[in-house]
């Protein structure tokens, strides 16, 4: 708004880009050249609000460049917000000497404006005048309390439904049962939800109350948990603290900034650590961790096997309706204990084990902690999924407004977020929900109250019609791919509205409840030995844990509550196995852009950042497919013309890399292993004579990368048969990754290769492995990479072909997407090749890891010198050697003995 008033009066301010290392608090005197490019090209990209993706290449400083460039605009914006507040008010009070309006009218508008003015530019100081106020308030109340031995009670008044009452059969009592009642849920009439009345009759004869009474009903009810994710919007309070919760913290602007892995973020938030601003500037940097990460309490996570069952055990055990002794000792029924962690995670920068020590050492939940300190600060560090997805931020309470978003190590963004929004159903779960509702429903359905019996009982109908259908469909062993609205039809579930239930089940937390109850039901089992256990308990013990089904179930309601989302398709498949024939409802969310649209529209701009990111005309096509006529783009950021790709070559200089296409092998059969060939066992043992070779004449570690994990094992059975791998074994020790582990194979190659007087070894990995992301080969680790074979998915695969369909009718086109490579579409063909080829990047990238660094690539493949593929290889591979035609085996040795004989400084 201030911003606004400026634009009348004169041009906005802005940002000049920094021209120096210096001047971006960089920590090295001399950073590489690209280094300086990237800082620049950064703050440029965040000044000009822009959708930008840049690539550098493992080994170039990438973090500490993010860092300082964007840190560097954030204390520059800082700056300039604080130079507008007096100029925007100077532009006010100005007047020139054109202006022949009456005095008195030029004072009555001047007044106007600089009220105006004023309101607009002390919207923030209020705000952050109102929350010190009630931090100050709070302090001093609590403090007098605990002098006088008093704690703050947060707990409803005792009721007569709360006395001890006679146990029921099974062991409990009302007292128990009180908090597995779901509370009163008032659904109201959205066509009529801005009704002046207030409330209105149901259906079901309840009375249905509007939005704004039922959010008042909610905050008298007294027993929500102190720090239950709904109540983190309450901001409607007064200065004094004593209404339902505290005043809303004013949010600052922010670098959000994300990455796949726990140790990426570890080691971005030590990198700021090295600058000056966290020692000079104090920046406020909070990491955000999942439950299992952050919670401390040994009682919670005893036994939590996943994610969801840490979730419900938090949340109950924070309930103010528990027993105290059950209560989690960790949130602290005062609010200074965790503001007092606030101030402390404020002034020293903590990754997640950091800050789980603190809260062990405060006895205060640093899981709660770190979201209570997202507003306040300035740099925001958490995982892929925790930005991706629009229900996640919003209970953590992040808003994206005016915020930088990073997204590191982005070269797998698109298929992170199809991941996160495409959900499995099976049968297992279906049928152990369905008699775990009917046991919960017949339990306490008189108690129920507003339009609980309703919905519960729609729920119930729909896991019955979501049961019978799967029941039908064991019997059938091909696979279909349908959408939302086919699949209601054909499951005979059409007539619910499934809308509605997955409101209901979000509202009304209604799986929490059945959480509570199924434990409950479980401990009872446990405690009386002769009873048999119910067949609920014994479904969700054999199989998903009662959270995790329950969560199954919430997410994919929520996605057939959207039945028309563009791109969304259910597969419905059976699996055979030892266990039996389970069926499996999956939903494909084909449409990335949906997702990450709401992201660039709310932050101010976007950055992708990865080492490869080649191919990325995909990436930005997918992620912003362009505007239409009936929906135009409202933000430049959407707009696929408006996306700009930085890339820049490694560090390493161009002698330190040697890269070559192996068109045959040393008898001169070709060497090409597309599906079809992979059963020559003639070319199986071609590519082992040609390792074997290689082996020979290269030093230290070899890394093998093979398409699949059924490839490499075809090929190590017919080389042992055939002696080569014993050959190669003389040489270099072998070590074989399997699909299950990897952990210690790769410690024993490692050492092998380290080994005081080592020849070195070879490891046999596959792409898209867990040794093909994320593990540094640099130096005797790696010397060379070889790719055997290209690793195209496969497209036997229903979720690929829906994929690749879905990607050619962007272009206005139709395909099926039939498995045929020659058949696709240009477009499916497009996107087909990139997924491939951004895997095969990833792998060769493991080799190349800082400055002096050198190795050999070498394709075992003649389809890498095809100028479609080669095309997509890194631009670091490009600029060194790069392959435009397949060698002959002989002259490629050659090459490569030749590379390791050189001296490397």
């Amino acid at each position: 708004m201030v911003t606004r008033i400026l634009d009348e009066t004169a041009p906005a301010e802005c940002l000049p880009t920094p021209q120096t290392a210096s001047e971006f608090s960089f920590p090295i005197a001399t950073p590489y050249s690209i280094q300086l490019d990237f800082m620049q090209r950064l703050f440029e990209t965040i000044e000009k609000r822009e959708f930008a993706i840049f690539e550098s290449p493992t080994g170039t400083g990438k973090s500490l460049s993010i860092i300082c460039g964007a840190l560097t605009w954030l204390k520059h914006d800082t700056e300039r917000k604080a130079r507008v507040a007096p100029i925007a008010a100077d532009s006010v009070l100005s007047t020139t000497k054109e202006d022949q309006r009456p005095d008195w009218v030029i004072a009555y508008e001047k007044k106007q404006q600089l009220d105006a003015s004023n309101a607009v530019g002390s919207d923030s100081d209020d705000a952050q005048q109102k929350y010190s106020r009630w931090v100050a308030n709070t302090r001093r109340k609590e403090a007098a309390e605990r002098k006088k031995g008093m704690m703050a009670s947060r707990r409803a008044a005792p009721t007569d439904a709360s006395k001890k009452r006679k146990p029921d059969e099974d062991g409990s009592t009302d007292n128990d049962d009180e908090m597995m009642v779901v509370e009163a849920y008032y659904s109201g009439d959205e066509d009529n939800a801005q009704q002046k009345s207030g409330s209105k009759l149901g259906d079901d004869g309840e009375v249905q109350y509007s939005a704004a009474v039922r959010k008042l009903l909610e905050r008298r009810a007294g027993n929500r948990p102190l720090y239950d994710s709904s109540d983190d919007d309450n901001s409607d309070n007064d200065d004094s603290g004593e209404s339902a919760g505290p005043p809303k913290e004013p949010s600052v602007t922010k670098i959000i900034y994300a990455s796949r892995t726990h140790s990426q973020l570890q080691q971005f938030v030590n990198e700021i650590k090295r600058t000056q601003f966290a020692s000079a500037d104090k920046v406020k940097c909070v990491t955000l961790g999942s439950r299992m990460q952050l919670c401390v309490n040994d009682r919670a996570r005893q036994g939590a096997q996943s994610v969801h069952a840490i979730n419900e055990r938090c949340l109950e055990m924070q309930t103010a309706g528990s027993k105290k002794s059950a209560r989690c000792g960790y949130l602290p029924l005062q609010h200074t204990p965790m503001l007092d962690f606030k101030d402390a995670t404020a002034s020293v920068i903590m990754d997640i084990e950091e800050l789980a020590k603190e809260g062990r050492r405060r006895c205060t939940c640093p899981y709660y902690g770190a979201r209570a300190s997202i507003n306040g600060a300035q740099v925001v560090a958490l995982p892929y999924n925790t930005l991706l997805s629009r229900s996640a931020r919003q209970a953590m309470g992040i808003s994206l407004t005016g915020s930088v978003v990073i997204v590191d190590e982005a070269h797998n963004l698109v298929d992170t977020i199809l991941a996160i929004h495409s959900i499995a159903l099976d049968w297992r779960t279906v049928r152990a929900l369905l008699e775990m509702v009917q046991m919960y429903f017949t339990k306490y359905w008189r108690r129920l109250k507003g339009s609980n019996v309703t919905y519960i009982r729609q729920t119930i109908a729909l896991l019955k019609a979501l049961n019978k259908f799967m029941q039908s469909t064991v019997a059938d062993s091909a696979t279909r791919v349908v959408s939302v609205n086919e699949f209601l039809t054909l499951a005979h579930a059409d007539h619910i509205n499934v809308y509605k239930i997955d409101r209901y089940l979000r509202e009304s937390k209604l799986g929490r409840k059945l959480n509570m109850f199924s434990d409950r039901l479980a401990q009872n089992n446990s405690a009386t030995s002769n009873k048999r256990p119910t067949t609920a308990v014994r479904e969700t013990v054999a199989g998903p844990a009662p959270a995790t089904a329950v969560a199954a179930f919430e997410a994919f309601m929520e996605c057939l509550g959207k039945p028309d989302r563009t791109g969304s398709r259910l597969v419905i498949r059976t699996i055979s196995s030892n266990s039996g024939t389970e069926v499996e409802l999956k939903y494909l969310q084909l449409d990335p852009s949906e997702a990450f649209g709401e992201i660039c529209a709310e932050a101010r701009a976007v950055v992708l950042a990865g080492g490869t990111m080649k191919p990325a005309n995909d990436v930005v096509e997918q992620l912003l497919p362009g505007r239409s006529e009936s929906q135009p783009t409202p933000d430049s950021k959407l707009d696929p013309a408006n996306a700009r790709l930085f890339a820049w070559s490694h560090v390493v200089d161009r002698s330190h890399i040697c890269s070559i296409v192996v068109g045959s092998g040393p008898t001169g059969t070709a060497l090409r292993f597309a599906h079809g060939d992979q059963g020559d066992s003639a070319k199986l043992r071609e590519a082992g004579l040609a390792l074997a070779a290689l082996c020979q004449v290269i030093p230290g570690g070899v890394v093998a990368f093979f398409p699949s994990y059924a490839l490499l094992d075809r090929m190590h059975r017919n080389w042992t048969a055939a002696g080569i791998a014993d050959r190669i074994a003389k040489r270099k020790p072998v070590f074989v990754e399997s699909s299950t582990s990897s952990g210690d194979v790769l410690e024993l190659y490692s050492a092998r290769v380290r080994a005081v007087g080592s020849t070195g070894a070879l490891l046999l990995s596959v792409v898209g492995g867990r040794l093909s992301e994320g593990i540094n080969f640099s130096d005797d680790l790696g010397r060379a990479v070889v790719m055997i074979g290209v690793p195209f998915p496969s497209l036997a695969s229903p979720e690929l072909a829906e994929r690749l369909a879905y990607y050619e009718g962007m272009g206005g086109a139709q395909s099926t997407a039939s498995g045929v490579i020659g058949s696709m579409g240009p477009r499916a063909k497009e996107l087909y090749e990139s997924l491939c080829m951004r895997a095969v990047n990833q792998s060769i990238g493991r080799a190349i890891r800082h400055r002096n660094d050198y190795a050999a690539i070498v394709f075992l493949d003649a389809r890498y010198a095809e100028p479609r593929i080669a095309h997509k290889l890194p631009t670091w591979i490009a600029g060194s050697s790069a392959p435009n035609a397949a060698s002959a085996f002989g002259p490629a040795l050659a090459q490569v003995s030749s590379f390791f004989k050189r001296e490397f400084t």
